[in-house]
């Protein structure tokens, strides 16, 4: 089993998606993961719409928290802090996503905490950074999309402003927080020195959109709105309507362009006019008559399903494929895949098995991640307590005083 955090200690303070996503990456590569919720509501995704999931257990909760530990503590009580206090004392990272400033004002900031322990690394995830003009600003996916441009780079041009459809830049903010604390546990063994790490998502998601960024950084040149057209500009790729459904087709060469027409069985059209070389030499396969190219394309991919096209195209070797829903991708092809999914055998809330996201990677062929249950809110707050060294009197104590809740 690939797991190479194990022994590495998180102590979790985050909720909703981005925090939740790093810590979760942490878990799935072998890490121990304290996650530290509010007594009687915990993280606000433990919560499901009606209809939409059982309570305590929605699925996206799930698949972000699954072999995780949780603890519900009473930060606004000196017990409960204390219990935090002991947690970090033993702990090796803290990632805490909470409102800027909000451990700082209970004595749980990255000064406190890092003087307690000086080998700990810890991470404040944020919408705008601890420094700068925004610091302190809220900033939640769809307003962080807003702000650097993102909702202007989807669809075409004329058209209203266009959100990503799903909360991309905290999933992206995630990924650039987890491979930040893995580059500062590779610089601690060396040095034996913690780091704070400062992980904004407006940062993410710039990164995210990093040619469009390059461009205007690098050469001011202003990012133009593409749609469904491929980055290419080739006529042979993009999102096309077929006889039944819908491909994205990615012919960017001129060979590969060449190959399309013939699979099409349009094989005369690398003579036509409208197909000449406009481009560089060893560029993409940019023609001189792109709309009248566009148009010969269109109408030949309508002659066929969008089953027929991706399976010829594929066959081929030129990159294709039908346009899917994600329970018909996930319950198609994938399923036969050895991908990036884990079987839970035993999740409270839900019938039999269920499967959740791993890691997202295989190593030597195998998926990555575990196979531990998400527990219901506080459910290993006894163990946890045991293993800080609070004897049984203690413990009931601390379930008198609610600073922690078992």
């Amino acid at each position: 089993m690939f797991a190479p955090l194990k022994g590495i200690r998180v102590v979790d303070f985050t909720h909703v998606i981005a925090g939740p996503y790093t810590t979760h990456i942490l878990c799935q590569l072998g890490a121990d993961v304290v996650k530290i919720e509010r007594p009687g509501a915990g993280d606000v995704m433990r919560a499901s719409r009606p209809g939409k999931g059982p309570p305590g257990f929605n699925p996206q909760f799930v698949g972000f928290n699954h072999g995780k530990r949780s603890i519900a503590i009473d930060l606004k009580s000196e017990a409960g802090r204390e219990v935090v206090r002991r947690l970090v004392r033993e702990g090796d990272v803290l990632v805490e996503n909470l409102r800027p400033g909000e451990l700082d004002k209970i004595g749980l900031g990255a000064r406190e905490m890092t003087a307690l322990n000086p080998r700990l690394i810890y991470c404040s995830i944020s919408g705008w950074g601890a420094s700068g003009e925004l610091a302190g600003r809220a900033g939640y996916d769809q307003v962080i999309q807003a702000s650097i441009g993102m909702m202007m780079t989807q669809g075409d041009a004329g058209d209203p402003p266009m959100k990503v459809g799903f909360p991309l830049i905290d999933v992206a903010t995630g990924m650039n927080a987890a491979c930040a604390l893995l580059a500062a546990l590779h610089e601690r063994a060396a040095t034996g020195r913690g780091r704070f790490i400062d992980v904004a998502m407006g940062d993410s998601g710039l990164m995210l959109n990093i040619g469009a960024l390059a461009n205007w950084m690098v050469g001011r040149q202003a990012n133009e709105r593409m749609g469904n057209r491929a980055l290419t500009q080739s006529p042979t790729a993009g999102v096309f309507e077929t006889a039944e459904g819908w491909i994205s087709l990615a012919a960017n060469t001129p060979d590969q362009g060449a190959k399309a027409l013939e699979v099409m069985g349009r094989p005369e059209l690398v003579a036509d006019p409208r197909f000449k070389l406009a481009g560089p030499r060893g560029g993409f396969f940019v023609v001189s008559d792109p709309d009248g190219a566009k148009a010969e394309v269109v109408a030949a991919l309508k002659s066929q399903s969008a089953e027929h096209w991706e399976a010829a195209f594929n066959a081929a070797g030129i990159a294709c494929a039908k346009i899917r829903t994600v329970d018909e991708f996930v319950d198609g092809p994938y399923r036969r895949t050895a991908g990036l999914h884990r079987t839970i055998a035993a999740q409270p809330g839900y019938d039999g098995a269920v499967q959740a996201p791993g890691a997202g990677f295989r190593v030597d062929g195998e998926t990555v991640g575990n196979d531990r249950p998400v527990g219901a809110l506080g459910a290993d707050g006894r163990s946890v307590l045991a293993e800080l060294g609070y004897g049984e009197a203690e413990v009931a104590a601390l379930a008198q005083s609610r600073a922690v809740a078992l």
